[in-house]
């Protein structure tokens, strides 16, 4: 314990020989570790914004179909749900909610234009707690209110290529489940702005009983989006989903299967991120390094003599090696602190990324605002491999000090 007392002791005191060598490693490994935490706190911030748009645009976290359907997407796949999948969404706490659906393909005409577009009959009340749609109606429109009602709202890009406007009549053609024709006449009663350009030039949305009349439809559905309180409670729910009985095979999706494209974005910039991390790693780690190979060459003379006295290998490398833990843990300590304060400013005054909305779209992001989310993971994380880091990169430095020659090391200059 004497002997750990005083290789600390003067541990301590080589670490603020030189005072400049030392403020300027610290720094290094505050503002690496301090950069790492932001930025993935801004990635994660940013990727959970993401996809708590893209769900609550309609996708939901889960959705219920029966199989097939959403790579063919026709009226043809389509389902009478069991009422105890009914039950266990309602009973659920994980559950906030589930939103039946109808939809098909259809040709929608204004007395000056058609155009092709993708109906969906939804129920005007469930709708709201899986989907913030009622909240993308254009001033001048409202929202559904009447599930048997004669209204719809369409896309704002589909409402100007048919060059209608709230008040005006459309009317659409399509084929009905028993194969039926499909047609009606409704009332616009509003534009939607969703941000993502294939939803704004194509979606209607119309009253989900007046749907299934329209398309013959009965009790049967194409789709129930479910909304989850506990996002990551999303595998639980879909294999408890799969247990419960059907007269249909249905496939149950999650909605990173539901959005790849998504997925695909987040992937590639987490892939940044890691190499982005990893390059800052070597920066502290080469920092720490220069730092205690400099220090153990110019007091290569003083390891001689400490070696010549009976001062044993193992405990020159402790030395070295509490000088590198001291410098690291206090930078460690610094950046992670500094991390914290600039994530929890961008959590505050989020990054607006709206000049990049246009090129955000192409992935179907709707989100421009990127708000930082550190987590504990996050900066423990860093903490322990930028300390991971550093002390492996001391030890080469710190063992060849131990294996100084005492009388080589004397007469070093």
């Amino acid at each position: 314990m004497k002997n750990l007392s005083a290789i600390f002791s003067l541990a301590w005191r080589n670490v603020w020989r030189n005072k400049r060598r030392t403020v300027l490693t610290l720094l290094t490994i505050t503002v690496g570790c301090a950069m790492i935490i932001l930025m993935n706190a801004i990635a994660k911030g940013g990727h959970d914004r993401m996809i708590e748009d893209a769900v609550s645009m309609g996708t939901g976290h889960i959705q219920i179909h029966e199989k097939g359907f959403w790579e063919n997407q026709t009226i043809d796949y389509a389902f009478m749900p069991d009422p105890s999948l009914l039950h266990t969404l309602v009973s659920n706490p994980a559950v906030a909610g589930y939103a039946p659906r109808v939809q098909a393909a259809a040709l929608l005409s204004s007395p000056s234009s058609t155009a092709g577009a993708l109906i969906q009959g939804i129920d005007p009340v469930r709708e709201r707690l899986v989907s913030n749609l009622h909240e993308k109606v254009l001033k001048g429109g409202k929202f559904l209110d009447d599930a048997n009602a004669n209204n719809a709202l369409i896309g704002e890009t589909l409402g100007k290529n048919l060059g209608v406007k709230p008040g005006d009549e459309i009317s659409f053609i399509s084929q009905g489940l028993d194969g039926s024709i499909a047609a009606e006449k409704l009332i616009v009663i509003g534009l939607i702005r969703t941000g993502i350009p294939e939803y704004d030039k194509m979606l209607m949305l119309m009253p989900i009983e007046r749907a299934k009349s329209a398309f013959a439809m009965g009790d049967n559905l194409h789709a129930i989006a479910v909304k989850l309180a506990s996002p990551e409670k999303m595998k639980d729910i879909i294999s408890l989903l799969h247990k419960v009985p059907s007269a249909v095979p249905l496939e149950i999706m999650g909605w990173d299967e539901l959005m790849p494209v998504l997925v695909q974005f987040i992937i590639m910039d987490d892939v940044s991120a890691w190499i982005f991390d990893f390059i800052l790693f070597m920066l502290v780690a080469f920092g720490i390094l220069n730092t205690v190979k400099m220090s153990v060459f110019e007091r290569t003379r003083e390891f001689g003599i400490m070696l010549a006295i009976g001062t044993r290998p193992s405990q020159v490398v402790a030395m070295v090696l509490i000088e590198s833990i001291i410098i690291s843990a206090i930078g460690v300590g610094l950046g992670a602190f500094l991390g914290y304060c600039a994530s929890y400013y961008f959590f505050i005054n989020p990054i607006d990324y709206s000049a990049y909305a246009a090129e955000l779209s192409v992935w179907n992001i709707s989100t421009t605002i990127f708000p930082a989310d550190v987590t504990w993971l996050n900066m423990s994380a860093t903490a322990a491999f930028t300390f991971l880091f550093a002390l492996l990169f001391s030890f080469f430095p710190a063992r060849r000090a131990a294996k100084l020659k005492p009388v080589e090391a004397i007469r070093h200059l």
